[in-house]
């Protein structure tokens, strides 16, 4: 029996399964095409890699960023303290200085190099795909600088910048309703995950640089290699991050922003 709109109903049905079912397919085949909101995440990060580079250490710059290269000492040196203290050593305390470089005095005990900036930074770009999984990463950097700081605590300048940091990370959190906070996540973490680069261009400071400590302790490979072999593993991180956010993220700010709504709505 013919009946029009049933029959319609049906043609429509089997429409939009045919249309769900080759999205599907097109999606599962191209987990590495990126969409206009991953493409802003993308050139923000590689906005943020140039412009630290050329001015880590360029005059008046340098200045401008210096919170934030004291938040990248900040997380590198407490990724020292923590790995020393899980390997049996005993913080004493911890020296930060952007411009002279960071100390972690401990005794006994292994510092696992740049592996923790690699980590962090890794952690914090891939979060900043995401708005809720940015203002899910923002807690732990917010705990792991607060620890910093009382191991760090004996300098109030030090002090100072950690907490103008945190200061930012809470803002970001709050106004409007954390939209931003991935793009100051994304800065914060290209910092850490190329700290083994920004390091090798401060060794002309007081404190030495990982590749030049590696140098020192195992002498039978120079410190280029040492550099090459740190710098690889920043750019394994950096690359892995962005591959992984690109995969696990596709939707758009405005579906983002209603999902981040389900954890701590601000």
């Amino acid at each position: 029996m013919y009946i029009p709109v049933a029959d319609h109903i049906g043609y429509a049905f089997e429409h939009a399964a045919g249309y769900l079912t080759k999205r599907a397919k097109e999606e599962a085949t191209k987990p590495f095409e990126l969409t206009h909101t991953q493409w802003v995440t993308v050139h923000w990060i590689e906005a943020c890699i140039i412009v630290l580079l050329f001015t880590w250490n360029l005059w008046l710059a340098r200045s401008i960023i210096f919170p934030f290269k004291l938040c990248a000492v900040a997380c590198h040196e407490g990724c020292h303290a923590l790995a020393g203290l899980l390997t049996g050593a005993k913080v004493k305390s911890i020296v930060l200085d952007p411009n002279q470089g960071g100390t972690t005095r401990m005794i006994g005990g292994f510092a696992f190099c740049n592996i923790g900036s690699t980590l962090i930074g890794s952690g914090l770009l891939f979060a900043s795909f995401d708005q809720k999984a940015s203002k899910i990463a923002a807690i732990p950097l917010f705990v792991h600088l607060t620890i910093v700081s009382l191991w760090a605590r004996h300098s109030r300048f030090t002090l100072l910048n950690v907490t103008f940091i945190q200061g930012l990370i809470l803002i970001f959190y709050i106004v409007a309703h954390g939209v931003f906070l991935r793009f100051l996540l994304a800065l914060i973490g290209c910092m850490n995950v190329m700290y083994s680069v920004w390091d090798q261009l401060d060794d002309l400071k007081i404190n030495e640089s990982d590749v030049c400590a590696f140098q020192r302790l195992y002498p039978w490979l120079p410190a280029q290699v040492w550099g090459a072999i740190w710098t690889f593993v920043s750019c394994t991180g950096l690359t892995a991050a962005i591959l992984g956010g690109i995969v696990t993220f596709k939707k758009d700010f405005a579906a983002q922003y209603f999902e981040s709504q389900t954890f701590i709505p601000t």
